[in-house]
């Protein structure tokens, strides 16, 4: 398995990911809040991805099994030391294979590498998986509030570690 940082040219991959990682895991999965038919087809949109992979503040990182991307993680600075994780996406017959520890650990290294000085992710507070998972990794919960996604009032949490 690779680990790389997307580039353009991947932006028909990861469109392709992203619609049969929401397919796999279906629409109700802890994680995909808000994922209706409508936002997929915007968030895995060409120009929706060319945008993001182009974004100054934001990186994006693939893990490449097979010719195929089957993992997704991405991070955005939020200000000169703290870096967030805007989520990591892995495909449902790929969990447990190590594929989000890696991500993880390649989006934690280059946000060291950035000079950024602690990492915040934010996940459902009912997403015992995620929680269970960035705990492992050392991640500490930090606050709990409620946002509204896609019209859905959703209580999160929001963990942080120190980089």
């Amino acid at each position: 398995m690779i680990i790389r940082e997307a580039q353009q040219r991947d932006v028909e991959l990861l469109s392709e990911f992203l619609i049969k990682a929401w397919r796999e895991a279906g629409p109700e999965a802890h994680g995909w809040t808000g994922a209706t038919e409508e936002a997929m087809k915007h968030m895995s949109s060409h120009g929706f991805l060319s945008d993001l992979l182009g974004r100054d503040d934001t990186r994006v990182f693939i893990a490449i099994h097979g010719g195929r991307v089957v993992g997704f993680s991405s991070i955005k600075g939020m200000n000169d030391e703290l870096v967030e994780l805007s989520g990591i996406i892995v495909l449902e017959s790929m969990t447990g294979a190590g594929v989000g520890s890696r991500l993880l650990d390649k989006s934690l290294d280059v946000a060291r590498g950035d000079g950024y000085e602690s990492m915040t992710v934010k996940t459902e507070a009912f997403n015992e998986r995620a929680l269970n998972f960035y705990q492992g990794k050392g991640f500490v919960p930090e606050a709990t509030m409620v946002e509204d996604v896609e019209d859905t009032k959703v209580e999160i949490v929001k963990l942080v570690i120190n980089l």
